[in-house]
């Protein structure tokens, strides 16, 4: 009994717990279905572009993607791809040939379509998505062949990626040279822009980067062909040189004038001599120059005494004659107010910007304080090393000089005694500053340090008067292992290395114990085979000569 009435009660507790479910279930299913539909309206994808798309230029072709709204209650929307046949298949409405139309045409004839179904409402036709087209290029280009692009893309992008090294060919020595050589011959003013209608344009790269004409680097369609011929680079080219903000040289297109070339260069300077330019052409026998005076502001800003270019041509713009640049020294080390200091080019002299920097504090060492300068820039570095490579000497003395020459380069020291200028008064080594001197007043350094082969390795409290093995005994003497004949004292202000009878110990110098080295029994083997060698040599000639006598 008890059983019977424990499944009956679990009977009724499941279909009470189903009838729960249930319910639950219908009341969720009749909230959504009372919910009032909306209308979902189809939102561009993110695509890189230049600027906004003008209806009145751009093309509409198959695979364009357009959104066209009704505004109705509840409004209605159709996503709608632009098909093979160039066609667009408006739900209710019907079919409409939109392909090669301008895109505000386009819009205008599916307004007035829709509005023939749907009388009240506006309408409205969007852009969602620009085609995917293919474009061929070939000619002095790196990669030739067919490239997938937008139809919102120019030809200059096309040109960036047939003119890339593929990952596989980056480390080939052989494909970059190949590129930089074909890169160096692309025409980038004389490019052809074959349509499929077999109409041509002519693509004026630098031209539209200067003024953003459309016609010199238009978008580009389906089925177009980019051809990039060779450019003479000696022959048709024009020059324009000085305050330009791109001066060099430019391929010469027939119809160039005087303003164009000023326009492709960016314009003038704000230091050029604008009103007065040289415009030179050589004659065709190219035996004569012919050079004029023109007023290069008046021809850029309204043409007017503008003239056709030729080949050959050339403008120079001078510059205005300007004195102040921005002339500077720097102050380092042990002075009041250490930092940069404006001087004047060719008078201000090392007392005056010691002055202005407030003097020297009482830990300054004047006996190694140094200016240093800078006379080779660094872009002439490598130019200067080849320069100074030149002369007939031997490799032991070419080895130093190569030494001399890089510390040369980089940090000139002009030979002053401050303790003189400063001290005595000697107006003498009162040296006149040049920009980018740095004037280094180190500390005081009231030390020696001695390392190497000796006991204890360190500082040593200077002492004037004592001698080098007064600093060597402080430190413990030498180890058994010193080379004392080779020892040598680095002085502190000019790190050169000098013999102790060639110098004294001065406060700051280092000095140097060298270690004998190490050496194997087979280098003295080697040694006294050598040296037998020599004494068999020596007594072979002996012996002939005592023959001889």
């Amino acid at each position: 009994m008890k059983i019977i009435l424990k499944n009956i009660f679990y009977c009724c507790f499941v279909f009470s717990v189903a009838l729960s479910q249930d319910e639950k279930q219908k009341s969720s299913l009749q909230m959504f279905s009372e919910r009032p539909k909306e209308s979902t309206v189809a939102q561009p994808q993110g695509i890189a572009l230049e600027d906004v798309i003008d209806p009145m230029s751009y093309t509409i072709g198959a695979s364009d993607v357009l959104s066209v709204n009704i505004w109705i209650s509840p409004p209605a929307n159709f996503l709608l791809t632009v098909t093979p046949e160039g066609t667009l298949i408006i739900p209710t409405v019907g079919e409409l040939h939109v392909a090669d139309m301008l895109l505000v045409e386009a819009k205008k004839n599916i307004i007035t379509a829709i509005k023939k179904k749907y009388i009240s409402g506006e309408i409205s036709a969007t852009l969602i998505t620009p085609r995917p087209i293919v474009v061929t290029i070939s000619g002095a280009i790196l990669n030739p062949g067919t490239f997938t692009a937008r139809a919102t893309d120019r030809v200059d992008k096309i040109i960036q990626q047939a003119n890339q090294i593929q990952t596989v060919q980056q480390n080939d020595w052989q494909v970059k040279e190949e590129y930089r050589k074909i890169q160096d011959e692309q025409s980038t003013r004389n490019i052809v822009l074959k349509r499929k209608d077999g109409t041509r344009v002519r693509v004026d790269l630098p031209k539209f980067y200067a003024t953003k004409e459309q016609e010199a680097n238009p978008y580009l369609r389906e089925g177009d062909v980019i051809i990039i011929p060779r450019k003479d680079k000696t022959k048709n080219v024009v020059g324009i040189y000085g305050e330009v903000n791109t001066p060099g040289r430019y391929e010469f297109v027939e119809g160039d004038s005087i303003h164009d070339l000023i326009e492709i260069a960016h314009g003038f300077t704000p230091r050029a001599i604008a009103d007065s330019i040289e415009y030179s052409r050589f004659a065709e026998n190219g035996k004569s120059l012919l050079t004029t005076i023109l007023n290069g502001k008046e021809i850029f800003e309204s043409k007017l005494n503008d003239a056709p270019l030729q080949p050959g041509d050339r403008i120079i713009v001078k510059p205005k004659i300007e004195m102040r640049e921005d002339y500077i020294v720097e102050v380092k080390g042990e002075v009041r107010f250490p930092g940069k200091y404006p001087i004047t080019k060719e008078k201000t002299t090392l007392s005056e910007i010691i002055k202005q920097a407030g003097g020297f504090t009482e830990f300054s060492s004047l006996k190694t304080a140094e200016i240093i300068r800078r006379s080779v820039q660094p872009e002439e570095i490598e130019l200067e090393r080849l320069l100074s490579a030149r002369g007939n000497v031997s490799i032991e003395d070419s080895a130093y000089y190569v030494v001399e020459t890089n510390l040369r380069i980089r940090k000139e020291v002009v030979t002053i005694d401050f303790n003189k200028l400063f001290h005595d008064d000697d107006k003498s080594q009162d040296v006149t500053l040049r920009t980018n001197d740095v004037i280094n007043i180190p500390s005081i350094r009231n030390t020696i340090y001695v390392f190497g082969q000796v006991e204890t390795p360190g500082n040593i409290p200077f002492i004037e008067g004592k001698d080098l093995n007064y600093y060597i005994q402080k430190v413990g003497g030498y180890t058994e292992n010193a080379r004392e004949a080779d020892l040598r004292i680095i002085k502190s202000k000019t790190k050169q290395w000098l013999a102790p009878e060639e110098t004294t110990v001065e406060e700051g110098d280092y000095i140097w114990i060298p270690k004998i080295p190490d050496r194997t029994f087979a280098y003295y083997a080697t040694v006294m085979s050598q040296v037998a060698s020599v004494l068999s040599v020596v007594v072979g000639i002996a012996v002939v000569v005592s023959n001889i006598k």
